[in-house]
């Protein structure tokens, strides 16, 4: 092999090491999770108990066994085990006709070990063609711990209208 082509083969190899460096950093990790999240709460109709069931697993995994709930605006704090919040969640997604969650914005910060702290800019649209329509964005603060090599909500701060509304 020539100089170049030595050259040429480090670099690729230093490119490839740094997109897996990026890839599975504990930020890009916690941004793909929550967009699949974002995905899975997704509705279009009508849905079977078993897809039902299937799209909310991994909501269901994501959460720790006590996840504080906070809504500043009614001073509303409490702990939730996951399947309570899934229920939540499953009543709130049965009042819509269909539902789009994306991810505007995400911001996570590692401030330690094992801590994240994440603010995204979540877009809701709901009951497209229908009375009852609506197009939200609203801000929401997630803490986040590791634990067994993954990611698990520990707190969320929900504005009143995802809680109360609609």
């Amino acid at each position: 092999m020539n100089k170049k082509s030595i050259i040429a083969v480090v670099v690729l190899l230093a490119g490839v090491f740094g997109w897996i460096l990026h890839h599975y950093s504990d930020k890009e990790v916690i941004k793909r999770t929550l967009s699949s999240i974002a995905i899975a709460l997704d509705k279009e109709g009508e849905e079977s108990l078993i897809h039902l069931s299937v799209k909310m697993r991994p909501v269901k995994d994501f959460i720790a066994p006590a996840c504080e709930v906070i809504v500043q605006e009614s001073n509303y704090h409490e702990l939730l085990d996951p399947d309570l919040a899934i229920r939540y969640l499953i009543i709130y997604r049965s009042r819509q006709a269909n539902l789009q969650v994306a991810i505007d914005k995400i911001l996570v910060d590692i401030p330690g070990k094992g801590l994240a702290e994440v603010s995204i800019l979540v877009h809701m649209t709901a009951n497209q063609n229908r009375p009852n329509f609506f197009n939200e964005v609203h801000q929401v603060k997630f803490s986040l711990q590791k634990q067994k090599k993954k990611w698990l909500l520990h707190q969320a701060t929900l504005p009143d209208a995802l809680v109360y509304g609609h």
